[in-house]
């Protein structure tokens, strides 16, 4: 009965040919074949973690480390880290070996981790990170870019600030996270920046707004570009200008959102007698 039980643990991702066994982690830990520690490297984002394996079992190891894997801060004032990148790692019998891991700070609001600070293996992340998780395996962008979208997903950022210079790059990742968190996909992008204080604490600030606007202008007209909060407060005028006449037009808009709190917003063309199109935005 306990071989029976063993070896369904093992289905799907173990196997024993010659004298090797190739096991995902997780299996090799429930089963006490290997123990394991994690340590940063020292950043938040890219190959900032390293694990390191012994081998408890007298046969050579094959050690799948699974994107998806969530690795715990065993202090919680620092992030947590996503592990996006399987890796295997190969053990002869007794060895011990560590390895460089790609991974990315799951939990925005905690400070960045120190070179040296321990983490827990934990088990694998919540449904939707290991779906992000999963893609980034196979699927490769800037690492901002990247780290952007695991925190659309960990800290509910707003999906539209995935972006890159080149915004086809990033197109299919926001589309992806949008399908993930099941909401429209974004009808603007949304530029941002990162800083990291001296604490570890990480802020991130909205440096512009880049869509377009449909409207239709039955007539010449002096129109106004505004935002406005979703109190209904104008916070922002952008430009006026004369407006020909035009029927369904696009106006190319290239925002500055610098000073803008956090929070939701809408941007209006408007006239003196009337508004010619609005969209809500998130910050």
């Amino acid at each position: 009965m306990k071989r029976l039980i063993i070896m369904s643990l093992l289905i799907g991702c173990f196997y024993t040919q010659a004298k090797h066994r190739k096991i995902c982690l997780q299996d090799a830990l429930n089963l006490k074949l290997v123990k394991a520690k994690a340590y940063s490297l020292g950043a938040y984002q890219g190959s900032c973690m390293t694990i390191k394996i012994k081998n408890l079992t007298k046969d050579s190891l094959i050690i799948l480390i699974e994107a998806g894997r969530k690795l715990n801060s065993l202090d919680d004032n620092y992030q947590d880290i996503l592990i996006v990148k399987e890796e295997l790692l190969g053990l002869r019998l007794s060895e011990e070996k560590s390895i460089k891991i790609k991974g990315y700070c799951c939990q925005a609001s905690n400070r960045g981790p120190f070179s040296g600070l321990e983490y827990g293996l934990n088990k694998l992340a919540d449904t939707n990170l290991v779906k992000l998780a999963n893609y980034l395996n196979v699927n490769s962008f800037n690492q901002t870019t990247e780290q952007t979208a695991v925190w659309a997903i960990s800290d509910n950022r707003v999906t539209a600030s995935i972006t890159e210079i080149n915004d086809s790059i990033a197109l299919p990742l926001r589309q992806m996270v949008a399908s993930i968190k099941r909401e429209p996909i974004p009808w603007y992008k949304l530029l941002t920046k990162n800083f990291q204080y001296s604490t570890g604490q990480i802020s991130n600030y909205p440096i512009s707004l880049r869509g377009k606007l449909e409207y239709s202008n039955e007539k010449l007209n002096y129109a106004t570009l505004i935002i406005v909060n979703n109190k209904g407060i104008w916070t922002g005028q952008i430009k006026s200008f004369w407006l020909d006449a035009s029927i369904n037009n696009e106006l190319d808009l290239n925002v500055s959102l610098k000073g803008f709190a956090k929070g939701k917003y809408s941007i209006q063309l408007i006239t003196n007698k009337k508004q010619l199109a609005s969209k809500d935005f998130e910050i």
